[in-house]
């Protein structure tokens, strides 16, 4: 391979990466698109994120007093009241949503709570208990709430629903709620506004997946228990004070707009390393390949990606990475095949393809290790060329690969015709 060849084949590896830097941002667009206009949608059919809060309780006394004037008034105390227990199981079950390029992390929710409350104040005492709706713009079915097991009198105010019922001092009430819904992304449980006092805590969440994770700021289960659907995430606490909240995040799907804008913006890499491979092994071997070749195989490296970028809306994600890699794989090693021969191309071009195109590719499936696997690879590729070209000349290798080639011998020449001899006319008779 001469040095110009290499400059060439320089340039269509940046020209390649110039193509893949494009196709990553339109894959990225597309994604950021997809993402504000469906989410939306997705949002109407199935909800927002739940952020239940506790009910509020307060007892209400009623004291009657005189004025100045001596005229009979009634005026009303409020006390705000702590629940003496909350016995609350959630139910949470993974129903996750794709729309184009991306998944949405929707989720069923079963919620029912029970909470006992006792006073001791004295004057015509009522219990109001207030409940808020996570958001409004969501389904609730099979909801009660009701205390004593009667749905005490009803009304709203300033967003709650209310209930309320006569409560003697020194008195029990049992208050329930519960409901069904569906909502997107997290399911979070707070104890109120600020930093509140919450008395024997029972809190049971289960879920049907075992990807668990809980949001940022959260209070942490204090027991986790594996079942066969998912887990059983248990918060208990005698005496507890805090501004936390309990929450559960649903599993994460991989999503296929950004795993592909990922993949796609790597590229360069494994095809640095691949050319590097051809190049260094074909001067070694005296089988080079001509830049045009390394254009056709460029092309057969950008192929995996674009039909990646256009097959993930159509197909799972995990399908669509094998059907690319297959086309690419025999577009690349059937041409070189035909160019180079099936030696050269089944021992160090095809395996070469493999590594650092399919696997470096797969490595981004596993989160939080593409980097440590690209490092090791790249340290392994350098260790390998280095003890292969260890004693090789370069100087001899690289004349010899610029002599120009030998003209073909040129054909022996035809051989001259001979002329045929003229036999001399035959003498013709007199006429006599």
């Amino acid at each position: 391979m001469r040095a110009s060849h290499i400059g060439w084949v320089f340039l269509i590896f940046v020209g390649t990466s110039i193509a893949w830097s494009i196709l990553g941002a339109t894959v990225s667009t597309r994604t950021e698109i997809s993402l504000h206009q469906l989410r939306s949608q997705v949002g109407e059919l199935w909800g927002q994120p739940l952020h239940q809060q506790a009910p509020a309780f307060t007892i209400q006394e009623t004291v009657h007093y005189r004025d100045n004037k001596g005229k009979q008034q009634t005026r009303y105390v409020y006390h705000d009241v702590i629940p003496q227990s909350s016995d609350i199981k959630v139910k949470l079950n993974s129903d996750a949503r794709r729309k184009g390029l991306l998944w949405y992390r929707t989720y069923a929710v079963e919620f029912d709570a029970t909470y006992t409350v006792k006073h001791s104040h004295t004057e015509e005492p009522y219990l109001i208990a207030k409940f808020a709706f996570p958001v409004d713009d969501a389904d609730y079915d099979d909801f009660a709430f009701s205390i004593n097991d009667k749905d005490a009198d009803s009304g709203s105010e300033g967003g709650y629903l209310k209930r309320s019922v006569r409560l003697p001092s020194g008195e029990t009430a049992t208050v329930k709620l519960r409901y069904k819904s569906r909502g997107l992304d997290t399911w979070t449980y707070s104890f109120g506004e600020g930093v509140r006092q919450v008395n024997n805590l029972d809190l049971v969440a289960t879920t049907d997946f075992h990807d668990i994770d809980f949001p940022e700021g959260s209070v942490s289960p204090s027991t986790k228990q594996r079942t066969p659907e998912g887990w059983m995430l248990t918060w208990q606490s005698t005496s507890l004070r805090t501004g936390r909240y309990v929450g559960v995040d649903m599993p994460a799907q991989v999503n296929a707009g950004p795993m592909v804008a990922r993949i796609t913006y790597f590229a360069p890499i494994g095809l640095l390393f691949y050319v590097t491979v051809l190049v260094i092994l074909g001067l070694m071997r005296g089988e080079n390949l001509h830049p045009m070749h390394y254009f056709f195989v460029c092309g057969g490296f950008f192929a995996f990606h674009l039909l990646m970028a256009y097959t993930a809306d159509h197909l799972e994600l995990e399908r669509t990475f094998l059907v690319c890699a297959i086309v690419s794989v025999l577009l690349v090693v059937s041409y070189l095949i035909r160019v180079i021969g099936p030696g050269f191309t089944l021992t160090i071009a095809a395996p070469a393809q493999l590594i650092y195109l399919v696997i470096f590719s797969y490595t981004f499936f596993f989160k939080g290790y593409t980097g440590l696997a690209i490092t090791v690879a790249s340290i392994v590729t350098l260790a390998i060329l280095m003890h292969v070209t260890a004693k090789v000349d370069w100087e001899t290798r690289f004349a010899a690969s610029q002599q120009p080639s030998p003209p073909p011998e040129a054909p022996p020449p035809s051989p001259t015709p001979q002329p045929h001899p003229t036999l001399p006319d035959k003498p013709t008779s007199a006429s006599g």
